[in-house]
């Protein structure tokens, strides 16, 4: 049984306790096409994070090249953002593009959204029939926020800081874990969200595997 860590800026131990880890390391176009040789513990998301919108278009053919590369097996972070980074025209115009490439090549989205959930669902609204996952990255929302958004087919990745009134409703099928930037490991992530749900440290490692190979592919593979 593997530790599945689906959103990282940072490659930690392969493995932990005697529990081997798969990471999904974060990148940018640029930075994923410096990066060399791997473990093959380790995938990517590659994506243009809507901070740095503003300069999309010049991102977007290393994007094109980065998510053809097999072990690329998400699209982002990417998203929407009130609170920092370009002007939401220009966001929106960025997560689009995105969009339609991970409807092209049936890749998830790893997504990142601040303040912005009107234009966030009304974006999944006009492209839930293409069947590509959303995954909403280090989620944190209220629980009325999240029955709406689970509601609407919203998968969910939580870390280190979480709403624990949230948990109840988002269903075991939608859930997913990440370090993000925290200085915990996977492992702490997973033990912390076991001691909410009540649940097995195995019991939940096993849920979450089960929702890895069917929304991200076997990454073990």
């Amino acid at each position: 049984m593997y530790l599945y860590n689906v959103h990282t800026h940072k490659i930690g131990p392969s493995s932990i306790d005697g529990y081997p880890i798969q990471y999904i390391l974060n990148t940018s176009p640029a930075e994923y096409t410096i990066h060399g040789s791997t473990p093959e513990n380790v995938h990517f998301s590659c994506g243009i994070h809507p901070w740095f919108a503003d300069r999309w278009v010049e991102q977007l053919p290393l994007l094109r090249d980065a998510i053809c590369q097999p072990n690329v097996v998400a699209i982002g972070e990417a998203g929407l953002d009130k609170l920092r980074g370009a002007n939401m025209q220009t966001q929106i115009a960025a997560f689009r593009s995105q969009i339609e490439l991970a409807v092209i090549h049936q890749k998830p989205l790893i997504v990142h959204c601040v303040k912005a959930w009107d234009e966030l669902i009304a974006l999944y609204k006009e492209y839930r029939n293409d069947a590509v996952p959303w995954i909403l990255h280090g989620y944190r929302g209220n629980p009325e926020q999240t029955k709406q958004l689970s509601k609407l087919g919203f998968l969910f990745s939580i870390g280190e800081m979480f709403n624990r009134d949230s948990l109840k409703y988002i269903p075991p099928s939608s859930l997913f874990c990440e370090t993000d930037d925290s200085e915990l490991s996977i492992c702490n992530v997973y033990e912390l969200l076991c001691d909410d749900l009540g649940l097995s440290f195995d019991q939940f490692a096993f849920d979450i595997e089960e929702n890895v190979n069917l929304y991200l592919l076997d990454l073990t593979k």
